[in-house]
């Protein structure tokens, strides 16, 4: 009878051997043909060797891509009314683009302008007002003044909505509006916006809003996926008005009492022109993916020129920074569902056409093989690179990362600053003397290959100037990154940041 028990028990351990051995083939081999990115291959390779179950758990929870079919979702989409664009040809592109490259005599970054054309089908525009608001309190107050002036509708995207003062604050403005027979959407997703809860999502709904979380989690409806978010943030008034950037609603993200040293400092952008019906677009696919409902044909053909009552951001000069109307503008929209990686692959293009400067404002610093290279190429060409990061952000394990990658950068000749005071949350490119991109992308591995993200690609010399100034003044209460520093790595302390740099690629 022991015999027998003995027996089964080995038959049992072989099984579960078996299994454990089919469990790391099977999954390494799914691994190898949907990852094609060898670092993130490999990270996650080496958990199947070291962690297997924990491993599959994890990779069946943020691992998956589950918008393999939402690229042909997104394409049905296009029946929405609006979005049915013809796209040029490149030899369409390429002419009009030139022509308005010569009429408004910019010079460089030719292949930037048409990659970006390439990939969203429609050339650079002409005719928006585009208004840099420096600090959350400038750009509360602006768009708080665009909401109250609105007559036919308020479209709303944000990543994070916080349940506290301002965030259900600006809900509550959103609320007055809709019950005053203004149309009123709002996107948020469900991870960064916990605190909205189904009880406040009933409540909004009562009064009129039209308020949905973006691909929340929820088991029962086997949708398991929590990696791949929505990190846009963008409000659209009566396609008058639009502003986006790197802010999010919420107490935390306030500059604090001193304007001058503030413990959050964060980049807007008040847009008006052409380029809303773009951001439009973007705003119509997301709700169309998650409500599979149609936005009023009204949104999407009713955008204004430049209103002569100018931008509601100008109304105080000491946030405001505007630019001409003389501009070139073309929207980068970036997906897990986009193979092309928008924002990411005009980075590196700016990186290898600036000839005079890259300079980079990012709370996030994660970068892959390629964007390095593409740094320490630039530096190579004499381009000056400066890159800011805050001292300590509100995520410590990132930050580790991060400082993993210091010395190396040190060692290209880049000018790495620091900033002391709190958190610097601006996501600002300026390179040579006229071309800015900006928008809700970090500088990381998410907002590259798993966020959905919005960004505007400018060529402005006045607000090329303007940035150029801020990251002066900025600097200016900056640590910077000295050969001490970059010397000074204790092992322990190396190894640690080493070891999450393997993790880069979840971070």
């Amino acid at each position: 009878m022991e015999l027998l028990e003995s027996t089964s028990s080995n038959h049992v351990d072989d099984i579960l051997t078996v299994l454990a051995i089919l469990l790391r083939i099977g999954l390494a081999a799914h691994i190898l043909l949907k990852k094609q990115d060898p670092v993130v291959c490999l990270s996650w390779l080496l958990g199947v060797a070291l962690f297997p179950f924990a491993t599959l758990i994890c990779y069946f929870g943020f691992g998956i891509n589950p918008f393999e079919h939402y690229a042909i979702r997104k394409r049905s989409s296009r029946h929405l009314a609006g979005l049915k664009r013809k796209r040029k040809s490149r030899e369409e592109l390429a002419k009009i683009n030139r022509e308005l490259t010569q009429q408004y005599s910019y010079q460089g970054f030719d292949r930037t302008a048409m990659w970006v054309s390439m990939l969203q089908g429609l050339p650079m525009q002409v005719g928006n007002s585009v208004q840099m608001l420096v600090n959350s309190t400038n750009a509360f107050r602006a768009i708080n003044d665009c909401v109250d002036s609105a007559t036919k509708y308020i479209l709303v995207q944000f990543y994070q909505i916080q349940a506290d003062s301002i965030g259900l604050g600006f809900l509550d403005r959103l609320a007055v509006k809709a019950s005053a027979g203004v149309q009123v959407h709002v996107l948020f997703d469900a991870l960064g916006s916990r605190g909205i809860t189904n009880a406040l999502v009933d409540h909004y709904r009562r009064q009129g809003v039209k308020i949905h979380r973006f691909l929340e989690v929820h088991p029962i409806k086997r949708r398991f996926q929590i990696n791949w978010r929505n990190h846009r943030k963008l409000v659209i008034v009566d396609g008058e008005h639009a502003y986006t950037g790197g802010f999010n609603m919420g107490q935390m993200y306030l500059e604090g009492p001193d304007p001058k040293r503030p413990k959050w400092l964060d980049i807007i952008f008040e847009i008006a022109g052409p380029a809303i019906a773009d951001l439009t677009a973007i705003f119509a696919e997301d709700w169309h993916f998650t409500t599979n409902k149609a936005l009023s044909d009204n949104f999407l053909s009713e955008t204004q020129p430049v209103s002569d009552r100018g931008l509601h951001g100008s109304q105080n000069p000491t946030g405001g920074h505007s630019s001409s109307a003389e501009n070139l503008l073309q929207i980068v929209a970036s997906g897990p569902s986009d193979d092309n990686a928008p924002f990411y692959t005009t980075l590196i293009s700016i990186l290898h056409e600036a000839r005079a400067r890259v300079w980079i404002m990012t709370p996030y610093f994660v970068p892959d093989k390629e964007l390095l290279h593409a740094i320490r190429v630039a530096v190579a060409r004499g381009v000056h690179v400066r890159i800011i990061v805050p001292k300590r952000s509100n995520h410590e394990i990132t930050d580790t990362c991060a400082h993993s990658y210091f010395p190396e950068l040190f060692q290209y000749g880049v000018e790495l600053l620091r900033y002391q005071f709190g958190v610097c949350h601006g996501k600002l490119v300026l390179a040579d003397s006229d071309l800015v991109l900006a928008g809700s992308s970090n500088l990381d591995y998410r907002s590259f290959y798993l966020n959905f993200e919005t960004d505007i690609l400018v060529r402005d010399r006045m607000l090329a100037q303007n940035i150029g100034d801020l990251f002066n003044q900025v600097s200016e209460g900056c640590l910077s990154l000295t050969a001490k520093d970059a010397a000074n790595r204790p092992v322990v302390r190396l190894l640690f940041r080493r070891i999450m740099r393997l993790f880069a690629p979840l971070m």
